[in-house]
C-alpha cells in the first residue's frame, strides 16, 4: 500500500461530518478521538499467545459511540489506512445520506437540537440518526413543514410533526439494536468453545478451515464440546473431507490455501481487520456465517502507532472455522418480533390524528431468520391493537451493510410497508427509503436473497 497515494474525501460525507463537529465545543473531539485511540492501542499489545494473537472478531469501539462513529467517518475520509472497515461501512451510508441532503435538513424545525443530542457523549448515536433520517425522508415526500418534537417530562409525545396545507400527521420512529440479546449469548458461547478448541489447531499445527452448522442450539452444549468432539479425529484428517454428519451438527474439512495467500501478499499488504484477510484465510465469504480464525504472521503498521493501520505482510500458518446454528429456536430467537416496539410506539401517539411508526432494524443473521422475521412482522401488524389511535401505516426499515474488498461500503435496504385501514390512497409519503437512493432502493425483492457484492 502506498501511504503517498492521495486519498479524496467524498464530499457529501465530509459535509455531514463537519456539520456534526460543529456541535462539539473546541477542544472537545481532539480529546474524545486521543481516547479512542488509547482504547485501540490496548489490542493491538502483544498477546501472550498464538491463540490469542488475532483479534479479527474482537475489535470494538469505544463506549462514546459518537465519537467512534466520527472516528470511522474521520479515518475513512483522510486517512483509510486506519479505519475499521466493517464497522465503518454502517456508518458512511448514513452520514452520505445526510450530507448529500443537508440542506434539505436544515430545513426541519428542531434539527440544530437533534443535531446536539446526537454528538452527546452519552447519546444512542442509532436512534437519534435514525430519527434524522426518517424526518428527512418526509421532508423529500414533499411535507412542507416538518419538525422534531421536543421530549416532555411530563407527557408522551411522538417523535416528529409532518404538515402540508391541511394535512397533519405524526410519527414515533423506534430503532432496534443491531443484535438481538439471544444472538450475542449465541456468538459469546461460540467463542467459549473456540477459545477451547483453538490451542488444539496450534498445539498439533492444524491448518484447517472447519465449516460446521449446529442442528441444535449452542447452549446445549459445555465449552469443551468442540475440543473433545474434534480433537481425536481431526489428527487423521489427510484430505477434505465432510468429517461428522449427524442430527447434532455437521461438519467439513479443508485446508488454508497457504500457496495463494503467498502469491497475494508478495503484491499487497492485507489490512488485519478485513474481509479480504477473511477471504485469503477462509477461502470464501459467506455473510450467512460467522467465521472465527488463528495465525501466526508477521505485521506492519503504516503510518505509525496510531489508530487502527496494522496490515498483514507474511502469514505463516493460519486455521480457522465458519459456524452457525439452523436450529428452528434459535432461528425463531433472532428473528426479533417488532410487537413490543409498535406498542411502545403507539403509547407515545397522540388521539384522533393520522399516525405513522417506522422501525428500523439491521439484519445480520442470514435468511432462515429473515424469513422467519418476515412471517413474524406480517402477523404482529396483522393483528396489532393500535389502542384506539388513528395509527394509518407501518414502515420496517431492514439495513444490510458489507465492506467488500474492492470498495469502502456497500449498502441495502429493504422496506416493508403495511396499511392498517386498508385505505392504500391515503399513503402519505410515496419515496420510503431512507439511506439507499430511491433508483436503488426501489429493487424489487429483498436485500438478502441477492447476491452479495
Amino acid at each position: 500500500m502506498d501511504l503517498e497515494t492521495k486519498t479524496t474525501p467524498d464530499p457529501d460525507i465530509e459535509r455531514a461530518y463537519e456539520w456534526l463537529q460543529s456541535f462539539l465545543p473546541p477542544g472537545e473531539w481532539d480529546t474524545r478521538k486521543s481516547l479512542i485511540e488509547e482504547h485501540l492501542e490496548v489490542l493491538f499489545k502483544p498477546k501472550a499467545s498464538m491463540a490469542e494473537a488475532n483479534g479479527f472478531h474482537r475489535l470494538v469501539g469505544t463506549a462514546d459511540r459518537i465519537g467512534w462513529y466520527l472516528y470511522l467517518v474521520q479515518t475513512s475520509q483522510h486517512e483509510p489506512y486506519r479505519t475499521e472497515v466493517h464497522q465503518a461501512s454502517r456508518v458512511l451510508p448514513i452520514f452520505k445520506r445526510i450530507g448529500a441532503d443537508l440542506d434539505e435538513l436544515l430545513k426541519i424545525d428542531g434539527i440544530a437540537a437533534q443535531a446536539a443530542k446526537l454528538v452527546a457523549a452519552s447519546g444512542q448515536p442509532d436512534s437519534v440518526l435514525f430519527e434524522m433520517l426518517v424526518a428527512l425522508l418526509w421532508s423529500k415526500n414533499g411535507w412542507s413543514d416538518v419538525a422534531f418534537i421536543p421530549a416532555s417530562p411530563t407527557e408522551k409525545r411522538p417523535d416528529i410533526r409532518a404538515a402540508s396545507w391541511n394535512n397533519e400527521w405524526f410519527i414515533e420512529t423506534k430503532r432496534m439494536a443491531t443484535n438481538s440479546g439471544y444472538a450475542q449469548k449465541e456468538r459469546d458461547k461460540w467463542l467459549r468453545m473456540w477459545k477451547k478448541l483453538s490451542p488444539c489447531l496450534v498445539k498439533n499445527n492444524f491448518p484447517f478451515i472447519l465449516d460446521i452448522t449446529f442442528h441444535v442450539e449452542l447452549e446445549a452444549f459445555n465449552d469443551d464440546f468442540l475440543v473433545d468432539q474434534l480433537e481425536s479425529k481431526l489428527k487423521f484428517v489427510t484430505a477434505p473431507c465432510d468429517l461428522i454428519t449427524n442430527p447434532t451438527w455437521d461438519v467439513s474439512v479443508r485446508f488454508v490455501d497457504f500457496e495463494k495467500i503467498k502469491a497475494h501478499l508478495e503484491k499487497q499488504y492485507v489490512k488485519s481487520h478485513s474481509r479480504q484477510l477473511q477471504e485469503l484465510v477462509g477461502g470464501s465469504w459467506d455473510r450467512n456465517k460467522g467465521f472465527t480464525f488463528i495465525m501466526s504472521a508477521s505485521v506492519v503498521r503504516l503510518g505509525g502507532d496510531r489508530g487502527i493501520n496494522q496490515y498483514v505482510d507474511e502469514l505463516d500458518w493460519a486455521a480457522g472455522a465458519y459456524w452457525h446454528c439452523d436450529a428452528d429456536r434459535a432461528n425463531e430467537a433472532k428473528a426479533r418480533d417488532i410487537r413490543s416496539h409498535l406498542s411502545d410506539a403507539v403509547n407515545q401517539l397522540p388521539a384522533n390524528v393520522h399516525s405513522v411508526i417506522h422501525v428500523g432494524l439491521e439484519t445480520p443473521d442470514g435468511e432462515q431468520v429473515e424469513a422467519e422475521r418476515y412471517a413474524r412482522i406480517l402477523n404482529t401488524v396483522g393483528w396489532f391493537d393500535a389502542k384506539g389511535k388513528d395509527l394509518r401505516w407501518v414502515y420496517t426499515h431492514l439495513y444490510e451493510s458489507y465492506a467488500p474488498p474492492d470498495k469502502a461500503w456497500y449498502f441495502d435496504e429493504t422496506i416493508y410497508k403495511f396499511g392498517l385501514n386498508q385505505d392504500v390512497n391515503s399513503e402519505p409519503i410515496a419515496m420510503h427509503s431512507t439511506v439507499v437512493p430511491p433508483e436503488v432502493g426501489g429493487i424489487s425483492g429483498v436485500h438478502w436473497m441477492r447476491d452479495a457484492p
